[in-house]
């Protein structure tokens, strides 16, 4: 059990790093292109791949098929918003906005019955909030009471809630038998769905060879390391750790790619140092210290149960 756990928690602080990488390189691409497109070709390709090495290769029943299609359609969601989102916002902006998304699990975890509502963990998805929040603002705090999200912020933030979604239904679906607990079997499924549904409006109204004739050898090669690396790898992580760990617990690791871009943007001189910026990266190790913590506890009494 406690080897299980370990090995999540490793394969997660991975995730971060790759999800780190995902939102400057995601910046790159074309804003004429389609992020509809961009996201299908992703995905279907990712699939693909998985299809070739998958062992079981029986097609889903229908219940089954429903849920890797929506599984599916939520992440894909999620990133055509994150693509048209980079058009408006920064790279650090979005992944501090990132961290919103344990938040939202959260509530969606209480509200289908996943986890019992309890104040102190509310508190601390809440200091997270707030430390995305002055990061946002880039540390503005004189501003900060009259800071308002524009277009990129907004659409965005409810991205943060599709993929929320995603965690708590994998979650819910595994747990009540809807689907096999093969994360393999979900990544796979889920990314061809995903592929097919979120590309099929633009390709009904025409306009895949426009994107044909738009996209560069740039772009391809974005898209080819956001296939491999960022979906390939970190959906078949996500799957493992959430059947593993609590769906706000494999959220929280979403606090640690703004502090990972935030270093590099600071690095390289692309944004300016403030104190502020201190106190923000400490709420989010705090926010995720307390989530790791409250998890262990509530690992140990269910065993002691047991």
């Amino acid at each position: 059990m406690v080897g299980k756990a370990l090995s999540a928690h490793l394969l997660l602080f991975l995730w971060t790093v790759l999800v780190a990488s995902s939102f400057p390189v995601a910046a790159l691409f074309d804003p004429a292109l389609s992020t509809n497109f961009l996201v299908s070709l992703r995905f279907l390709t990712a699939g693909a791949i998985m299809l070739v090495f998958m062992r079981e290769r029986g097609w889903p029943g229908f219940t089954a098929g429903m849920i890797y299609s929506i599984l599916g359609l939520l992440l894909a969601a999620f990133f055509s918003i994150m693509f048209k989102a980079l058009q408006f916002i920064s790279p650090l902006t979005l992944a501090a906005l990132f961290v919103t998304q344990p938040l939202f699990a959260y509530l969606i975890a209480i509200t289908v019955g996943i986890e019992k509502p309890r104040f102190k963990r509310l508190g601390t998805l809440l200091l997270a909030a707030t430390a995305a929040l002055v990061i946002v603002s880039r540390a503005d705090f004189a501003g900060l009471s009259g800071f308002e999200l524009g277009f990129g912020e907004s659409i965005f933030l409810f991205g943060c809630v599709l993929s929320a979604g995603y965690n708590n239904l994998s979650r819910y679906a595994t747990d009540h038998g809807l689907i096999p607990a093969n994360p393999y079997r979900t990544t796979c499924y889920g990314l061809l769905a995903g592929g097919v549904l979120i590309g099929l409006p633009d390709l009904l109204l025409g306009r895949l060879g426009e994107f044909f004739a738009t996209v560069s050898l740039g772009d391809l090669s974005a898209l080819a390391y956001l296939t491999l690396f960022t979906t390939l790898v970190t959906f078949w992580i996500l799957q493992v750790a959430t059947l593993r760990l609590s769906p706000s617990m494999v959220a929280a690791y979403g606090y640690v790619p703004p502090l990972l871009v935030l270093c590099a943007e600071l690095l390289f001189g692309i944004t300016d140092w403030k104190p502020g910026y201190l106190l923000a990266s400490a709420m989010l190790m705090v926010s995720m210290l307390l989530l790791a913590r409250a998890d262990s506890q509530s690992d140990n009494t269910h065993c002691k149960r047991l």
